[in-house]
């Protein structure tokens, strides 16, 4: 996937203070997975939710388009 760099809390907005942070798009979700004991993420066609997993925890989470500032 794409190595991007994107706002790790909260969405990417004018004023909000929020930290930046670098990592690689894994998976890109579509619909709201069905998981047993997985995490609930809302997601759709018109809002998909790209999972990252960041370069300096390897933790994988899903994300909003907002949160993305841009490949690196």
């Amino acid at each position: 996937g794409d190595h991007v760099q994107y706002h790790a809390v909260g969405t990417a907005t004018a004023g909000t203070q929020t930290s930046i942070t670098t990592g690689e798009i894994v998976n890109v979700l579509t619909e709201t997975p069905h998981e047993p004991g997985g995490q609930r993420v809302k997601a759709s066609e018109e809002e998909p939710r790209y999972v990252i997993r960041n370069d300096n925890t390897g933790k994988e989470t899903a994300y909003k388009g907002d949160n993305i500032i841009g490949k690196v």
